[in-house]
């Protein structure tokens, strides 16, 4: 727990919801509550900056999904419904009262679910850079970052090398994606094979323990922490189409009434596929189907918004919760 969050009051605490562990973190009741679902592969740490500059004025929450960090791994059950279910009895057993729910990608996407189909405990959404439409099968081959998914969901494999492996092969892969569009500076050969050993090596003493190399840059670190303690599995049912199962995100978004604040990250296509979530007609496709108040926000920055621009978050979220639950 970094200083920061004790500084704020904010605790790392477990859920046990009947049939998993959730792994999450609190701060003191100064408000109302504001409760994030983290992107796929990452934990609650995703809002380690963010949630402290939140703290003063409102409850908050993070939560690690099932499947992720230190909350319990279930390979043969992820999909929407079931990770809805988990919220639903989190807001009801630990929140207590009506909150403001956020969530990054996935987490933005379980967001809307959530206000669709568990209204009484959800006042408005926070969705950062979601990736609805995008990721339900098979539109989800249109991204990107399916690539990426697909290198997760090897991680699960007996015998396939897990992150240590995943690492490796995920530097050249970033390499070739963004060959010709991005300015991507790798680092030599040898400093990816070191780095890659002292991940093993550190898994080899202590198994199932989040990899935490800290002369990495905070955004490295903490995506690193999340991938270490990652079941791939999680992955593996978006990419074979089984976690959006008896979930249409259309059917979904015509049920909200509640107020949305929709945080559009930078987005550009390689050849005919899409590096970011969403693109703008895809926002506009959302705008039309809600009922509620939208809001929208374009930040410029990459996916993990909370991340890269948490200043700028926070602001967003405030204005936001000042101008719609008044």
């Amino acid at each position: 727990m970094n200083k920061a969050f004790r500084k704020a009051g904010i605790e790392e605490k477990y859920f046990d919801t009947g049939e998993v562990k959730l792994n999450y973190v609190a701060g003191p009741r100064n408000g109302i509550p504001i409760v994030f679902i983290p992107a796929q592969g990452a934990t609650w740490e995703e809002y380690q900056l963010l949630l402290p500059k939140l703290a003063h004025r409102f409850q908050v929450f993070a939560v690690s999904l099932r499947g992720h960090g230190n909350s319990s791994w279930t390979p043969s059950r992820y999909t929407l419904n079931i990770l809805g279910e988990d919220m639903t009895t989190f807001l009801r057993e630990v929140v207590g009262k009506p909150a403001v729910v956020g969530g990054n990608s996935s987490g933005g996407v379980l967001a809307v679910w959530l206000a669709a189909n568990a209204p009484e405990h959800v006042q408005a959404i926070i969705c950062e850079d979601p990736p609805l439409f995008r990721c339900e099968w098979p539109a989800i081959k249109t991204l990107v970052a399916y690539n990426i998914f697909l290198g997760w969901a090897k991680m699960a494999v007996a015998g396939g090398g897990g992150f240590p492996k995943y690492f490796t092969e995920s530097i050249a892969q970033l390499a070739d994606i963004g060959k010709g569009v991005l300015e991507i500076k790798l680092p030599p050969k040898a400093i990816v094979e070191f780095i890659s050993t002292l991940i093993a090596l550190q898994l080899a003493i202590r198994p199932g323990s989040a990899v935490d190399l800290k002369f990495l840059p905070l955004p490295a670190r903490i995506a690193m922490k999340g991938l270490s303690q990652y079941d791939g599995n999680f992955s593996r049912a978006f990419v074979d189409g089984t976690m959006g199962e008896g979930f249409d995100h259309a059917t979904a978004l015509a049920k909200v009434t509640q107020p949305i604040l929709f945080l559009h990250a930078t987005w550009f296509m390689i050849g005919e596929r899409i590096m970011g979530a969403l693109t703008d007609d895809d926002v506009q496709h959302v705008k039309s189907l809600v009922k509620g108040s939208f809001k929208y926000v374009r930040i410029n920055c990459g996916h993990y918004i909370a991340v890269e621009k948490p200043d700028e978050e926070c602001k967003e979220i405030m204005s936001f919760i000042d101008e719609y639950l008044k």
